[in-house]
């Protein structure tokens, strides 16, 4: 949850989202898996919330369930704007005598709508009503970009993004966000501080303050600044009867672990062992040339793979 002191280390960019919002830009924050993009998003909604601005929250989901999660939030802040034809006629007669309708007579007319025409309704309760939305994931099918697009048009919107994400598909929400934020790894410092955060529990137990700090020290460097791993880490060792300093050495995580990017040396790879090709084939060495031609087609093969298996992360 959000809090009044906000994700630790994110300080700079939280203002510049604020500052980004007020405005009225459209923001998008992105960043590697569990870097923090969600408590980001959740600190600056509690922020706006808390200065009177209408906010709405869109998590994770199908379609059907946004639109629904959406309409309610749009209703209990303003009044969803359904057509009187949509609605039975006893929740018409109902809405003349009281003036409104609570959610629950709402909720069953719009589940019986179809997706195209709830998502109407949707887009027509968000128009001029200075709402600002808060999407959690922007990596959604063709089909959610359809919706996300009509609410991006009509109210402000925040949303959080992962930085491999394929944007071909989704390319015409990107141009909607007129400021977009990276979220870095936190330094080292902060990791620790994050450590620390999530210790305060007292379920992680050690037998000295010094493997304490060692343990502290070690998961922040081991984390490579992701918070997220920070949190697995430290609920790894409460599974722990006690952490002792040959645990703390060896107590590691994904994240810290650095990936050599091999594209370069296997492309000059190629390009000598075709050299190789025409050398044995100007000298006569068959065996050159034959043992060069096999060797840059394996090659080849290895970085269209790469290629692919890059393109699917």
């Amino acid at each position: 949850m959000a809090n009044s002191k906000g994700p630790i280390g994110r300080a700079p960019e939280i203002e510049s989202a604020l500052a980004a919002i007020t405005r009225g830009a459209n923001v998008l924050i992105h960043g590697r898996a569990g870097i923090g993009k969600s408590r980001v998003l959740a600190h600056l909604q509690w922020l706006l919330a808390n200065d009177g601005y209408r906010t709405i929250w869109v998590p994770a989901g199908t379609t059907k369930s946004l639109l629904m999660l959406i309409a309610q939030q749009v209703h209990e802040l303003r009044g969803l704007a359904i057509p009187a034809s949509l609605l039975p006629p006893r929740a018409v007669n109902r809405a003349r005598r009281e003036g409104t309708l609570p959610w629950s007579d709402l909720a069953r007319t719009m589940r019986r709508l179809p997706v195209a025409e709830a998502s109407e309704v949707v887009a027509q309760s968000l128009e001029g009503g200075s709402f600002v939305t808060f999407i959690e994931r922007l990596e959604v099918p063709p089909s959610q970009a359809d919706f996300f697009a009509l609410v991006i048009d009509r109210a402000q919107t925040v949303a959080a993004m992962d930085s491999n994400n394929r944007r071909v598909r989704i390319q015409r929400l990107l141009w909607r966000f007129q400021e977009q934020i990276t979220l870095r790894p936190l330094s080292l410092a902060h990791s620790e501080a994050v450590v620390r955060l999530n210790l305060l529990d007292g379920q992680v137990r050690f037998p000295d303050q010094t493997t304490r700090l060692r343990f502290i020290r070690h998961v922040a460097r081991e984390s490579a600044g992701v918070p997220a791993a920070i949190t697995g880490m430290v609920a790894a060792a409460r599974q722990e009867d006690q952490i002792t300093p040959a645990m703390v050495r060896a107590w590691t995580h994904d994240a810290g672990i650095r990936y050599a990017d091999m594209t370069p040396i296997v492309v000059l790879a190629i390009v000598i062992f075709g050299a190789m090709r025409y050398v044995g084939r100007g000298f006569g060495e068959v065996d050159l040339y034959v043992l060069a031609g096999v060797l840059t087609a394996l090659l080849a093969g290895v970085r269209f793979f790469m290629w692919r298996a890059r393109s699917r992360t």
